[in-house]
């Protein structure tokens, strides 16, 4: 008897130890793996959340400079000025009240300035005169955009010019980057920092030290942002979880050791099934607009890129659809954001309630938006597009608005198309709809 205890005890003993490796190199290892490689991607899903937002705010930046610049009203006094019909104390006082107005409706402007002849003519919020001067803004003759290098403001010149490109004066505009930066880190529920470099970037993407560091360059400026976050965040995560599973193997063999394959299978699947819905929930963040509730252009991309493989396995017909609210900076200009914003929510919601289940409405850009139509051929897509125009047309006469959208439609044709032809396809069709009078549907048969 005493051999016969001793022999099962090793066989429990060998069991135990097997049990033990298989469910390090069988779950933890491959669980851990996992979850290394989910939340290193769901990082880089919000640093391109982060970018679209950021870049969103730098064309904001510019735009606002520019219509500041290109008040007529203000700019015809100035050319009567110009002119001698009016001195500068007269223009002055035409000009303030009026640029105040102007400035005041702008998200995140600290101040602006109006310098004609050399002298300030009218100007906005503090004073940051000294922060001009020492960034060499004063001196410069081009208009630019400019990140200061302590991360704390943009700042933008946008010169006055006639109807026959002469200039009349410049407008510089400093926006508060503390505060869009704020915003960025509002997105994200992990501590990541972002700084805004200007050139090529020292660093490139990847785990560098203690720090998991992300590049992204920004559209048409020759500015990176660089987000970073400490590799602690998520390989101590990794590592909590993963002495729970190890905690939970370990009681669950000492208990019941028959039991033990079950029971580890039972809780390694609950803690997946908690991870992925962490995960979920985390993307679902990193996908989609804040504002709007719709999938964002990253996310755009990666559906469309999965449409065209769809498509290219199976023969099936795509199409694409490009809208751009007609005259949506005026409306910013005239109204201010907040109903610009009012603005792009309702073409959402009219969208919505028209297209199919199976099409897939995205914010490519500030008031372009891209309808991905599976199984849907070039005519069907452009049908499609005729009837949300109709339906923002009556939306028009129930509100008495002046509401109008343009758009472009593109078919995919065959193994010649990949994303980048397909969108460019779409957006030739929407610029000719616009040359065409806006308000319409014009289709791409290239």
């Amino acid at each position: 008897m005493h051999r016969l205890f001793n022999k099962l005890k090793n066989i429990f003993a060998i069991i135990i130890v097997i049990i033990i490796f298989a469910s390090y190199f069988g779950v933890y290892i491959p669980l851990k793996n996992e979850l290394e490689d989910s939340l290193h991607q769901g990082f880089k899903n919000m640093v391109s959340n982060a970018e679209i937002t950021l870049e969103n705010h730098l064309n904001r930046a510019l735009e606002g400079a520019e219509s500041l610049s290109s008040r007529t009203m203000i700019r015809r006094e100035l050319e009567k000025y110009q002119a001698g019909e009016i001195n500068y104390q007269e223009l002055q006082e035409y000009t303030q009240p009026k640029y105040e107005d102007g400035a005041a409706i702008h998200k995140h402007l600290l101040a602006a300035y109006r310098f004609v002849d050399g002298r300030i003519l009218a100007n906005y919020g503090g004073d940051y005169l000294e922060l001009l001067a020492n960034n060499g803004f004063l001196e410069s003759e081009a208009d630019n955009l400019l990140v200061t290098a302590d991360q704390r403001y943009i700042i933008v010149k946008s010169s006055i010019l006639t109807d026959a490109g002469n200039r009349l004066g410049s407008d510089y505009i400093i926006y508060d980057l503390n505060a869009i930066l704020s915003e960025l880190r509002q997105l994200n529920p992990e501590e990541i920092d972002y700084n805004i470099l200007r050139g090529e970037p020292v660093l490139n993407s990847g785990i560098k030290a203690d720090k998991i560091i992300e590049i992204r360059e920004l559209n048409n400026t020759d500015y990176f942002l660089q987000a970073e976050t400490s590799a602690s965040l998520i390989y101590d995560t990794i590592g909590r979880i993963s002495y729970k599973i190890i905690l939970v193997v370990l009681l669950t063999v000492l208990a019941i050791a028959f039991l033990v394959t079950k029971v580890l299978h039972n809780t390694s699947k609950n803690i997946v099934k908690n991870l992925r819905k962490e995960l979920k929930e985390k993307t679902i963040l990193s996908e989609t607009d804040k504002m709007l509730g719709i999938y964002n252009r990253a996310k755009f991309n990666q559906e469309l890129e999965r449409e065209i493989d769809r498509v290219k396995r199976y023969k099936s017909k795509l199409s694409l659809i490009m809208i751009d609210i007609d005259y949506f900076k005026e409306f910013n200009d005239n109204y201010g954001h907040h109903v610009g914003d009012q603005i792009l929510k309702k073409i959402v919601s009219i969208v919505e309630e028209k297209i199919r289940k199976h099409d897939i409405l995205a914010r490519y850009g500030g008031d372009e938006f891209m309808i991905i139509c599976p199984e849907t051929s070039l005519k069907d897509a452009e049908k499609l597009a005729q009837r949300l125009n109709e339906a923002i047309d009556y939306y028009n006469c129930s509100e008495d608005n002046n509401l109008s959208c343009s758009f472009g439609v593109a078919e995919y044709q065959d193994d010649e198309d990949d994303l980048m032809s397909l969108i460019k396809r779409a957006d030739q069709a929407l610029y000719q709809a616009k040359e065409n009078g806006r308000n319409r549907v014009c289709r791409n048969i290239n």
